[in-house]
């Protein structure tokens, strides 16, 4: 089961490391900084709407500092911690995911190998 999961996210990571160098490669062509993009501007000329109402459903309705007022605490889900991967480049993010998924995947591939043929 673990094997599956683990290639349907290369799959996913993979789709979107190409899908940024693509991206990249179009804003390079028309006159952009020969730079790579944050995740969060990738995100946003995917989907400007999505991005927006994500912070608002993971601000209001899912970080346990908003639900509770008991706690006294200040949001902590999505500005310090989505926020800071949402800045990461994307390209390189993403192919380092799909590196770590593939070898994660041929190391449970080659395990039940292993014990197939034992």
């Amino acid at each position: 089961m673990a094997k599956y999961f683990t290639f349907v996210f290369l799959l996913i990571f993979s789709f979107l490391a190409t899908f940024s160098c693509g991206f990249d490669c179009h804003l390079l062509i028309y006159g952009s900084d020969p730079k790579f993009s944050s995740i969060g501007k990738f995100w946003y000329e995917l989907s400007p709407s999505s991005i927006q109402i994500s912070e608002a459903i993971i601000s209001r309705y899912i970080d346990p500092c908003s639900q509770f007022i008991s706690l006294n605490c200040n949001p902590f889900l999505w500005h310090p911690f989505i926020s800071s991967i949402l800045i990461m480049p994307s390209t390189p993010t993403f192919l380092l995911c799909s590196i770590i998924f593939l070898f994660a995947y041929k190391k449970l591939t080659k395990s039940e190998n292993h014990y197939y043929f034992k």
